[in-house]
């Protein structure tokens, strides 16, 4: 079981980027190549107050990847935010490992325009 988590702004990589590199919003890609990987971190140092996790902080947006010959979606359950990650739960669903990313996770910081 292993589940890679690979970043796509404003870093590159399997590296989380750096409070300073975070400033408003981290893109990644989540690839579970098991059927039974169930977690993903997401780490995306923007480091939220309590307060702003309280209120539902950071907005995260969830698209799902369909690459060819996926077998089964494993759902996304839930998102826990956390201070400086999210952890991503998903379905067990049969046939749902796959080499390719299965979604593409947007974690945006609050901004006073959208609050």
């Amino acid at each position: 079981m292993a589940v890679t988590v690979t970043y796509e702004h404003p870093v590159t990589g399997i590296v989380a980027p750096t409070a300073l590199q975070a400033m408003d919003k981290v893109v990644a890609t989540v690839i579970a190549t098991a059927n039974g990987d169930v977690a993903a971190t997401i780490t995306h140092n923007i480091g939220l107050s309590v307060a702003q996790l309280a209120a539902g902080f950071p907005d995260i947006l969830i698209e799902h990847m369909l690459p060819a010959g996926w077998l089964s979606t494993p759902y996304v359950l839930e998102a826990d935010r956390l201070t400086n990650s999210i952890v991503v739960t998903m379905s067990a669903a049969v046939g749902s490992g796959d080499a390719n990313p299965q979604f593409r996770v947007t974690i945006s910081r609050p901004h006073s325009i959208g609050k």
